[in-house]
């Protein structure tokens, strides 16, 4: 494959210095580690509220001055500790959400850029480049700031779960400190009792552009489709819903700015379905955009990306017919005219 243009665009170049080429690199981990902390948290303000609740009942029941001395006391105390926990949280959330605003301002912004005909892109986006270079090293100390916050924050929050009075209660009440998972609740699909749909077949081995159709139809399992219904019950209504809603679309969706369509599915690829870095999303994606003989819509069918390489490879020899991932086919208007600068339609 092509070596990355990357770090050669003019551009990227004025967008990124090395230290935010770093930061972006590594926002993957960053925000892994605070998924960590934030499960923790979590777990500890589930536990905090389990610990107020019994002592509020025993406020509740108690009457004598000494006992109700010492856990309205306490009440008071571990109140405190709960608000700590939550102003950790709510910092963290914070964190995260804005990583994912940073992520999506990037991607938006690359493809207008280098979807921008002319010499002229840097400077027009100029104001738009400046803005995002700075709310880029503004999180980066957000960040660190957030993360020295949430350890002071810790360390109150661990001394008072490690007081001995605290965990005398603690086992009062049956509360256990130990790690555990977090409970979740995930409704399963019984296969043998889902009924497979009547409308399309229960596995589609074959990417159809379809231009009579004016739409694609992308590749699926039936596993496929099921796992959609398993994780988001709430979203799909049957099997030929979630055809429809993630495996078939407009044919304008990948012909009206085929440079764009590219960029986007080889992102989507490497990042959501490979979940690999961010960079290294950009990297291909930027690689791919201009592939005027790769139809974006073979990108968006491609399962992984050794497929797409497959694909890559075979196109390279101009050998398609050894490409045996999935099957290829093009419905074309006829006596229409395909002789464009995008080959691949």
């Amino acid at each position: 494959m092509a070596p990355s243009t990357i770090y050669n665009n003019t551009f990227l170049n004025s967008l990124f210095t090395t230290k935010e080429f770093e930061f972006v690199n590594n926002m993957d981990s960053d925000m892994q580690a605070l998924t960590s902390m934030m499960g923790k948290e979590e777990k500890n303000r589930d536990i905090l509220v389990t610990f107020i609740n019994n002592l509020q009942d025993r406020v509740s029941n108690t009457t004598s001055g000494s006992e109700l001395e010492e856990y309205t006391k306490l009440l008071s105390e571990v109140q405190s500790v709960f608000e700590l926990i939550n102003e950790n949280i709510q910092l963290l959330q914070g964190c995260k959400q804005t990583s994912e605003e940073i992520n999506k301002s990037i991607v938006d912004l690359l493809i207008k850029v280098d979807s921008e005909s002319g010499s002229d892109a840097e400077s027009k986006f100029a104001e738009e480049i400046s803005t995002l270079k700075a709310v880029i090293s503004d999180f980066s100390d957000v960040l660190e700031k957030t993360k020295e916050k949430v350890s002071k924050n810790d360390i109150k929050i661990n001394q008072f779960l490690q007081n001995s009075t605290v965990e005398k209660y603690l086992d009062d009440f049956e509360i256990n400190l130990a790690s555990r998972p977090l409970e979740t609740v995930h409704k399963s699909v019984d296969k043998s009792a889902l009924s497979i749909s009547q409308k399309y077949s229960d596995n589609n081995h074959v990417l159809l552009v379809s231009e009579t159709k004016k739409k694609v139809f992308l590749p699926y399992s039936a596993d496929e489709v099921l796992e959609y219904l398993d994780q988001y019950p709430d979203q799909y209504r049957s099997f030929d819903n979630v055809v429809e809603k993630e495996f078939i679309f407009p044919i304008d969706f990948f012909v009206k700015h085929p440079v764009i369509a590219r960029f986007r599915e080889t992102y989507a690829l490497i990042r959501d379905r490979e979940s690999k870095p961010i960079l290294e999303a950009f990297k291909l994606a930027m690689d791919m955009m201009f592939r005027y003989d790769l139809n974006p819509a073979i990108i968006a069918a491609c399962k992984t990306q050794e497929q797409l390489e497959d694909y890559l490879e075979c196109l390279g020899k101009k050998k398609l017919d050894e490409f045996t991932d999935f099957e290829i086919r093009f419905e074309l208007t006829p006596f229409k005219n395909h002789h464009s600068k995008d080959a691949a339609f």
